[in-house]
């Protein structure tokens, strides 16, 4: 049975509040990474044994990727409550996980004081992480959509990957500000602890926007005409698999740039290129900044001209872009190196991102909404999440600075090669709103 749903969406005051509850989960989760991306170095001589640098920090960037453990049990969990029990509650309960489990890093005692268990906690912390954070980005796109009116839902839903950037950016801040303000024996012992505490503030701000917004219409409608999916995974993977493959499929370009490109790029830049942390950080936020304007005019422009034209544009600069960018990290001068890292990571992937999530909702009908978009994302992350690791990991065995690059076409060639069989779905120019009115007959 399938739900043809007809939404009635809030006015502005509360699509700001949906915007808000839906990336407030989002801007934790990715502020956590900023911090952890950018302390790596110091986060490794904190949990592991002195001797081998660059084992400690392949031992960090592994830890780092350990959510691909439970992210997608994670995912097929909160998606089945998401699309049973309502969008509103699960997301509650997702950011309750993911502000406590990043809290919890901060509290850890070093390997020096516990041994072997500083690492084996932070491996449960980040598991916990990985778990919570498979109901979050979906659940947030989501809410934000079934918030959104079909003519700005591209816009709107944009807002959900800005978070991204903003989280990463703030987490990254934060971390420079305390380098600059205190000595390493303060950074090591103390103050790399405070971001991942700051966590438990601003869960609890996040957890009073959620519970004081309303469910969505589009899930109450199919309340009111008992139409909420009983077994959401089974449908999904049964009706929808191919909508699920699609997802994934043009997600790679994304989740895999995003992660090289912009949380990688510090390490790559101080470890491998020869720069100053200031510098390293000085270029990939500004590349950042670029990444979060960027999004919301590119789903701006999706909502008028259709999300596949933007996503095929970004996609080939990605594509173009990424070997000059990595290329010049290590002979040219500083601003060379601003410049094409904001041109790659800011405005290419930005033209690719802005319209990426509301594609992915669209593919969907609200009754299994929630459980494609989280499932078929979470099979991409699996690939991208580990990117640092991987990277880290083949460098020091090739020692060839092209791996990077490499990795990045390769996800953007799965991509543009999956949008070739990627229905337009923007309604200003596809002739069926799937997202409102159900599958086509």
């Amino acid at each position: 049975m399938t739900a043809h749903v007809q939404t009635q969406h809030p006015d502005s005051r509360g699509q700001r509040k949906a915007i808000w509850a839906g990336g407030v989960g989002n801007f934790v989760e990715w502020f956590d990474y900023g911090v952890y991306g950018f302390l790596a170095v110091t986060i490794s001589t904190v949990f592991f044994p002195s001797g081998d640098p660059t084992a400690a920090l392949l031992s960090t960037f592994g830890i780092f990727a350990l959510p691909v453990i439970t992210r997608p049990l994670g995912s097929v969990i909160f998606a089945r409550f998401g699309d049973t029990a309502g969008r509103k509650v699960t997301l509650a309960v997702v950011l309750l996980l993911m502000s406590l489990s990043t809290a919890a890093i901060g509290a850890i005692p070093p390997y020096a004081s516990i041994g072997v268990w500083a690492p084996i906690l932070l491996i449960l912390a980040r598991i916990v992480q990985g778990f919570s954070a498979g109901g979050e980005y979906a659940g947030g796109a989501v809410l934000i959509a079934e918030n959104s009116p079909r003519e700005r839902r591209g816009f709107l839903v944009g807002f959900m990957p800005a978070t991204t950037g903003l989280g990463l950016l703030a987490g990254s801040m934060f971390a420079v500000v305390l380098s600059a303000m205190l000595d390493s024996e303060q950074m090591h012992s103390w103050g790399w602890r405070i971001p991942f505490l700051i966590a438990l503030p601003i869960g609890a701000i996040g957890l009073y926007i959620r519970f004081k917004l309303e469910e969505t219409s589009a899930f109450k409608e199919l309340l009111e005409q008992d139409e909420v999916a009983r077994s959401p995974l089974s449908e999904t993977i049964g009706t929808y698999g191919k909508s699920v493959l699609q997802v994934t499929g043009i997600a790679m370009a994304q989740t895999v740039a995003y992660y090289v490109i912009l949380v990688y790029a510090p390490t790559f830049l101080t470890t491998h290129a020869g720069h100053s942390s200031g510098e390293a950080l000085l270029s990939t936020s500004i590349a950042i900044a670029g990444y979060v304007i960027t999004i919301p005019i590119a789903g701006a422009l999706s909502d008028k001209i259709g999300r596949k034209p933007l996503m095929v544009v970004g996609g080939v600069l990605l594509l173009v872009l990424v070997f000059p960018a990595f290329a010049t990290m290590s002979v040219a001068p500083l601003w060379v190196i601003v410049l094409v890292q904001f041109l790659t990571g800011g405005v290419a992937l930005g033209l690719y991102t802005g319209p990426l999530v509301c594609a992915w909702v669209e593919l969907f009908p609200a009754r299994v909404r929630y459980s494609g978009v989280a499932i078929g994302f979470s099979l991409a992350v699996i690939v991208s999440v580990s990117s640092p690791f991987i990277l880290t990991w083949l460098i020091s065995l090739t020692d060839s600075n092209l791996i990077p690059p490499i990795y990045v076409a390769l996800s953007c060639v799965v991509s543009l090669l999956a949008l070739l069989g990627l229905k337009e779905s923007a309604p200003a120019k596809a002739s069926h709103d799937y997202f409102t009115e159900g599958p086509s007959q």
